[in-house]
């Protein structure tokens, strides 16, 4: 069947065209996380005939794209202006020497909306304005750097300005300060150093994000809290049907210590150490066993020592040793990720902390040439969102910190730079009934930094609200409705996941 896997391959380079831009010199760099974005890059991975380790994310661009041909697609540059490549198609600042290979582009939103729902703001004018870079550098074959930074203004749905004020950090995306009368101020920058001595390992350092899973929500570890310091070793071994990755990560919570000085006390700390052991047995089936535990390092008792165990690769080895039901700071999973079919792939988590345990079931679906279909269900405990694997006062793993259900539904049309997605989702919960529907139209104007200007409608309707504990009135809003009609429209530089549907 030589034939069909050369076939498939040239699909893969036909269908990533828009996403070339990024791959095409940078394999030691990350694909950005960013769900919508990598719609046609998961489509084409499903259908080739090769393993792709494609759960822990974000995935290194040399092993998602690992034909060589990809390297030499180009745009016809030389059949446009000047001025239309640097608008549509080139990277803003681009310097390749051969060796030394740099990009520089701006990130923007800059966004203006209205909302007619409840708003004790004197009808507030809503509107974001971001402005940030983020700049890549490639040194020779083994060494890539990756820098962004984004300064922040925003007056928010009336929604997001209540979650906003109680959980005193934006979505995911750091912590705020006032902005005249009604709006936030917010930063957040990232770095990271890639390092491959070779094509079966890579070493990263640096602060960021990460995801594991297949689907739009983890239960194991998602990109949903801010920005994290971290060392991350990826290896793979027999002939790439085996990859164990091992992520040693920072967190903190915003509850200053007490200070003995006039300055600011500092925030308790704690780390983590995650092992994930993803064994694919061909190019069908991934089975990944998932393993986290958290150890405090910094509270009100002072310093905490940390074992010489925490910095041991070795999976379950810190259950075993640190592992407390009452602390609740271990948590174990599974991931299954299955191609049924070259068009539809189906995938699933368990997790289980502290003897609680949630699961998912999803399914993602590649209809013709442009159109994805995704269902989703997912069965959250009291644990998942607890107070152990937070950071910045947000969840490592699905958004909603109390027992409920959750089905989502989203679907996504593409072609060339045109793209479509709706999505909505219903969680259910004794206390609170919350559906949020999404839906927005984009137009990409330059895919080398996903510059894009969009149009779009969120709606949130949150229903039977009850009293609740203080760990869920950031969702719920202190017994309040917190509803919307979000109408927004925007220029937008889309390299990230930023949640807002709960």
């Amino acid at each position: 069947m030589s034939w069909f896997k050369a076939l498939n391959k040239r699909a893969i380079i036909l269908g990533i065209n828009l996403l070339i831009p990024f791959f095409a010199f940078s394999q030691n760099l990350n694909i950005p996380l960013n769900q919508s974005f990598s719609v046609e890059l998961e489509r084409n991975m499903n259908a080739i005939e090769e393993i792709i380790h494609s759960s822990f994310k974000p995935i290194l661009q040399r092993d998602a794209l690992n034909d060589s041909s990809v390297k030499s697609l180009q745009f016809k540059k030389s059949e446009r202006s000047r001025v239309s490549r640097s608008l549509f198609h080139d990277h803003f600042i681009s310097l390749d020497t051969g060796i030394v290979r740099l990009t520089i582009d701006p990130l923007f939103n800059l966004e203006l909306g209205t909302d007619n729902r409840f708003d004790s703001r004197n009808d507030a004018n809503l509107y974001k304005n971001t402005r940030g870079f983020v700049a890549r550098l490639q040194i020779g074959e083994q060494v890539a750097i990756e820098s962004t930074f984004r300064e922040n203004q925003a007056v928010l749905p009336f929604y997001l300005h209540e979650r906003t004020r109680l959980s005193q950090v934006a979505y995911g995306q750091g912590r705020t300060k006032n902005f005249q009368d009604n709006g936030y101020d917010f930063a957040m920058a990232s770095a990271y150093l890639s390092y491959s001595p070779n094509e079966k390992v890579n070493f990263q350092i640096g602060t960021g994000k990460h995801f594991i899973g297949n689907g739009h929500r983890s239960l194991l570890l998602s990109d949903l809290a801010f920005n994290s310091p971290f060392l991350k070793v990826n290896t793979n071994w027999l002939k790439g049907k085996l990859q164990y990755q091992n992520l040693f990560t920072l967190h903190q919570d915003l509850n200053r210590l007490a200070s003995s000085t006039n300055s600011e006390g500092l925030f308790e700390r704690k780390q983590s150490a995650t092992h994930f052991l993803e064994i694919s047995p061909n190019h069908k089936l991934s089975i990944a066993l998932f393993e986290s535990t958290i150890f405090p390092s910094l509270d009100t008792s002072g310093n905490i020592p940390v074992g010489v165990n925490y910095w041991v690769p070795i999976i379950f080895l810190n259950t075993l040793i640190e592992s407390d039901k009452n602390k609740g700071n271990n948590r174990l999973g599974l991931n299954i990720n299955y191609k049924l079919i070259n068009t539809v792939q189906l995938y699933g988590q368990l997790a289980l902390q502290s003897g609680d345990l949630n699961y998912q079931l999803g399914t993602r679906v590649f209809l013709f040439k442009n159109l994805m279909l995704q269902a989703e269900f997912n069965k959250i405990s009291n644990q998942n969102g607890g107070d152990i694997f937070t950071h910045y006062n947000e969840s490592l793993a699905h958004p909603v910190p109390y027992e409920s259900s959750e089905v989502i539904g989203i679907a996504q049309f593409q072609k060339n730079r045109w793209l479509t997605r709706a999505a909505a989702n219903v969680i259910l919960n004794e206390n609170i009934d919350i559906m949020v529907i999404d839906v927005r139209q984009s137009f990409i104007i330059n895919p080398s930094y996903n510059f894009t200007i969009q149009f779009g409608v969120q709606m949130r309707r949150a229903d039977n609200v009850n009293p609740v504990p203080q760990t869920q009135s950031f969702i719920v809003g202190n017994g309040i409705a917190l509803n919307s009609n979000f109408i927004y429209f925007g220029l937008s530089t889309n390299l990230q996941n930023i949640y807002t549907n709960y």
